[in-house]
């Protein structure tokens, strides 16, 4: 924590400066330290991230790290100088802060594990467990490596989705935009001229113009009740029932339902794996898995395998009686359960899911574009339709 100190010495007089420190008595201890004497010290305000984004550590680096820290100690380097060279090496200001931090820890003489833990808000549960797992087995270099698969599978599989939906909503969207400003901009004032030569205007056409008019001029009242919206959607998201209840919907959705579930179970599968081979235990690799859950719905069938498995019984049992899982990944947990084999069976029902997500997330592209052709194709046809006919009855007008 960064304190705010004024000092005071005979040669420099009054002064003031910021120092890192755990607490207050240690910051005016190392002021003393310094050779100066302190008058204030009191915690330094920090003023408020307008743009989060800019000071938070983004996955792509956590992947990086990862993947660059396991190469450098599987080569043999020492942890210490491998801290130092990706601090160096990296680009990311917010990350750069971190790592001096890790690596002051460590060369304090605590595990990494222990230094990445002050840090929750860029190291995650998963990612510490792997690391202490790792430290424990001394197989850290492997088991950085197998975590940077993970986490890059996910990072792409999310930006994959990303670019499928950018391109129709993109196209709607200036669709849509276009027309607002020829319906508010370029209509209205030809309407007014062919109402004065007695020209026949489309009911369809006053409608659109009338519309966006009314939207024109409650744009305040428009603006508050999306407001009102999303707080009201926010709450619902924060009550337990509501957001059990949203999820469940969510997941038996006819089409996004297939996407969350086939998502969720490739993660927990990947996990799991992950987990298991590099030496966790499968009750502490299943609460983990648990946690990088989503959706309650699968998380509540998950925690009932769970329980189970803690209370001396199979895991698998428990799964069947929720129809939110599919009957296929039940069995093959069923099998990998019966021959000691679960963290191969979870591996290959995660590349199996992830197949088959990424073969929906095509076939969703391939839907979407020409029906985002057709709804660009009505809206233009739409303006032409309402701009053209008035331009026409006014020439007959005329």
């Amino acid at each position: 924590m960064q304190y705010r100190y004024v000092a005071y010495t005979l040669t420099e007089g009054v002064l003031t400066g910021t120092i890192d420190a755990d607490t207050a008595e240690y910051a005016r201890a190392e002021v003393v330290r310094q050779g100066y004497k302190p008058l204030r010290i009191s915690p330094a305000r920090r003023l408020p991230r307008l743009f989060p984004s800019l000071s938070n550590v983004g996955a792509s680096e956590i992947i990086l790290f990862a993947r660059q820290l396991a190469t450098m100690l599987g080569s043999g380097g020492g942890l210490l100088r491998a801290l130092e060279m990706l601090h160096e090496e990296s680009q990311s200001r917010a990350m750069k802060r971190v790592l001096e931090a890790v690596r002051k820890a460590v060369d304090e003489g605590a595990s990494l594990s222990g230094a990445l833990a002050e840090h929750p808000k860029v190291f995650g549960p998963l990612f510490l467990n792997v690391v202490e797992v790792g430290e424990y087995t001394g197989r850290i270099s492997p088991a950085l490596d197998q975590l940077a698969d993970i986490l890059e599978q996910e990072h792409e599989a999310k930006q994959k989705a990303i670019r499928t939906m950018m391109y129709p909503i993109a196209i709607i969207g200036l669709s849509l935009v276009t027309m607002a400003v020829l319906m508010t901009v370029a209509m209205p004032p030809l309407l007014r001229v062919f109402d004065q030569m007695g020209a026949d205007i489309p009911l369809m056409t006053r409608a659109a113009v009338g519309s966006m008019g009314w939207i024109r001029s409650h744009i305040g009242d428009i603006f508050l009740g999306m407001l009102g919206l999303l707080a009201f959607m926010v709450l619902m998201r924060r009550h337990p029932r509501t957001s059990a209840w949203l999820d469940a919907v969510l997941a038996r959705t006819p089409l996004l339902g297939s996407f969350i579930v086939t998502a969720e179970l490739a993660r927990f599968s990947r996990t799991n794996a992950m987990l298991l081979e590099s030496g966790v235990t499968l009750s502490m690799a299943l609460a983990l898995s648990i946690q990088g859950c989503k959706n309650q719905s699968i998380r509540r069938a998950f925690i009932a395998g769970e329980e189970s498995l803690l209370s001396g019984h199979g895991m698998v049992e428990p799964l069947r009686h929720y129809s939110i899982l599919p009957t296929l990944f039940v069995e093959l947990l069923t099998i990998g359960e019966e021959t000691n084999s679960l963290a191969k069976t979870m591996e290959n029902a995660a590349q199996a899911y992830q197949k088959q997500l990424e073969q929906r997330l095509n076939s969703l592209l391939a839907i979407l574009e020409p029906a985002s052709t057709v709804i660009v194709g009505g809206i233009v046809g739409f303006i032409a339709f309402s701009m053209f006919v008035p331009i026409y009855s006014g020439l007959q007008a005329l």
